[in-house]
Protein backbone atom coordinates (compact mmCIF):
# COMPACT_ATOMS: atom_id res chain seq x y z
CA UNK A 1 0.00 0.00 0.00
CA UNK A 2 1.46 3.33 -0.57
CA UNK A 3 1.21 5.79 1.63
CA UNK A 4 -0.01 9.21 0.85
CA UNK A 5 1.63 12.22 1.77
CA UNK A 6 0.55 15.47 2.28
CA UNK A 7 2.65 18.37 0.30
CA UNK A 8 4.16 20.27 2.53
CA UNK A 9 3.91 23.65 3.03
CA UNK A 10 6.77 25.58 1.56
CA UNK A 11 8.17 28.48 3.71
CA UNK A 12 8.77 31.16 1.75
CA UNK A 13 9.62 34.41 3.35
CA UNK A 14 8.84 37.57 1.57
CA UNK A 15 11.32 40.14 1.35
CA UNK A 16 9.61 42.85 -0.04
CA UNK A 17 8.35 44.74 3.16
CA UNK A 18 11.68 44.07 4.75
CA UNK A 19 13.31 46.25 1.73
CA UNK A 20 10.73 48.88 2.07
CA UNK A 21 11.94 49.29 5.58
CA UNK A 22 15.71 49.19 5.30
CA UNK A 23 14.99 52.00 1.74
CA UNK A 24 13.18 53.86 4.42
CA UNK A 25 15.34 54.67 7.11
CA UNK A 26 18.78 55.06 4.19
CA UNK A 27 16.56 57.96 3.36
CA UNK A 28 15.54 58.95 6.80
CA UNK A 29 19.37 58.90 7.33
CA UNK A 30 20.76 60.24 4.80
CA UNK A 31 18.13 63.10 5.21
CA UNK A 32 18.81 63.53 8.80
CA UNK A 33 22.25 63.45 8.79
CA UNK A 34 24.56 66.96 9.50
CA UNK A 35 27.23 67.57 7.29
CA UNK A 36 29.91 68.58 9.05
CA UNK A 37 31.98 71.29 7.71
CA UNK A 38 35.64 70.49 7.79
CA UNK A 39 38.20 73.39 9.20
CA UNK A 40 41.57 73.99 7.18
CA UNK A 41 44.13 76.31 7.34
CA UNK A 42 44.46 79.36 4.78
CA UNK A 43 47.60 78.59 1.76
CA UNK A 44 47.53 81.70 0.46
CA UNK A 45 51.32 83.66 1.33
CA UNK A 46 51.33 86.54 3.66
CA UNK A 47 50.67 89.86 1.29
CA UNK A 48 54.27 91.11 1.02
CA UNK A 49 55.73 93.57 3.40
CA UNK A 50 55.90 97.46 3.02
CA UNK A 51 58.71 97.47 5.10
CA UNK A 52 60.87 95.61 3.20
CA UNK A 53 61.28 97.01 -0.39
CA UNK A 54 64.15 94.85 -1.66
CA UNK A 55 64.80 91.02 -1.05
CA UNK A 56 67.69 90.01 0.56
CA UNK A 57 70.50 89.89 -1.54
CA UNK A 58 72.91 86.66 -1.88
CA UNK A 59 76.76 86.86 -1.72
CA UNK A 60 78.33 86.63 -5.66
CA UNK A 61 80.00 83.80 -6.23
CA UNK A 62 83.69 83.08 -6.02
CA UNK A 63 84.33 81.31 -9.49
CA UNK A 64 87.81 79.95 -9.22
CA UNK A 65 88.98 78.40 -12.71
CA UNK A 66 91.53 76.12 -13.90
CA UNK A 67 93.18 76.23 -17.43
CA UNK A 68 94.49 73.56 -19.29
CA UNK A 69 97.85 74.31 -18.29
CA UNK A 70 96.88 74.76 -14.63
CA UNK A 71 96.92 78.23 -14.28
CA UNK A 72 94.19 78.91 -11.50
CA UNK A 73 92.04 82.15 -12.22
CA UNK A 74 90.34 83.47 -9.08
CA UNK A 75 87.14 85.86 -10.62
CA UNK A 76 89.33 86.28 -14.10
CA UNK A 77 92.47 87.19 -11.42
CA UNK A 78 95.62 84.97 -11.86
CA UNK A 79 96.51 83.19 -8.51
CA UNK A 80 99.26 81.67 -7.51
CA UNK A 81 98.09 77.98 -5.91
CA UNK A 82 99.35 78.70 -2.05
CA UNK A 83 97.46 81.75 -2.93
CA UNK A 84 93.67 80.04 -3.45
CA UNK A 85 92.58 79.53 0.51
CA UNK A 86 93.67 83.47 1.58
CA UNK A 87 92.30 84.97 -1.49
CA UNK A 88 88.34 82.92 -0.90
CA UNK A 89 89.05 83.91 2.99
CA UNK A 90 89.75 87.78 1.88
CA UNK A 91 86.92 87.46 -0.86
CA UNK A 92 84.13 86.57 1.52
CA UNK A 93 85.44 88.29 4.13
CA UNK A 94 84.46 91.66 1.86
CA UNK A 95 81.37 90.01 0.40
CA UNK A 96 79.45 87.88 3.09
CA UNK A 97 79.33 84.30 2.97
CA UNK A 98 80.02 83.74 -0.64
CA UNK A 99 79.79 80.22 -2.31
CA UNK A 100 82.73 78.61 -3.95
CA UNK A 101 82.34 77.36 -7.77
CA UNK A 102 85.42 75.45 -9.38
CA UNK A 103 85.54 74.96 -12.97
CA UNK A 104 88.47 72.72 -14.18
CA UNK A 105 89.46 72.38 -17.71
CA UNK A 106 89.06 69.06 -18.57
CA UNK A 107 92.40 68.77 -19.41
CA UNK A 108 93.52 70.26 -15.96
CA UNK A 109 95.78 67.87 -13.35
CA UNK A 110 93.50 66.26 -10.91
CA UNK A 111 96.00 66.60 -7.90
CA UNK A 112 95.67 70.73 -8.70
CA UNK A 113 91.96 70.74 -8.80
CA UNK A 114 92.06 68.81 -5.19
CA UNK A 115 94.38 70.90 -3.75
CA UNK A 116 92.09 73.86 -4.82
CA UNK A 117 89.32 72.02 -3.68
CA UNK A 118 90.53 71.36 -0.21
CA UNK A 119 91.85 75.16 0.12
CA UNK A 120 87.76 75.91 -0.19
CA UNK A 121 86.84 73.62 2.24
CA UNK A 122 89.30 74.88 4.61
CA UNK A 123 88.40 78.23 4.45
CA UNK A 124 84.61 77.31 5.43
CA UNK A 125 82.69 78.57 2.20
CA UNK A 126 80.25 75.64 0.63
CA UNK A 127 82.20 74.39 -2.53
CA UNK A 128 81.07 73.49 -5.58
CA UNK A 129 82.95 71.62 -8.86
CA UNK A 130 80.86 71.72 -12.30
CA UNK A 131 82.69 70.03 -15.12
CA UNK A 132 83.61 72.60 -17.56
CA UNK A 133 81.59 72.59 -20.80
CA UNK A 134 82.78 71.49 -24.23
CA UNK A 135 82.14 73.95 -27.00
CA UNK A 136 81.19 71.30 -29.94
CA UNK A 137 82.80 72.49 -33.62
Amino acid sequence: MRSRRRPQAEADVDMTPMLDIVFILLIFFIVTAVFVQEKSINLLPPPPNPDQDEPDKQAPVILIQINDRNVIFINQTITDPRRVGPAIERFRADNGESAVLIVPNNEADHGVVVNVFEAAKRSGAPTLIQREKRQEN
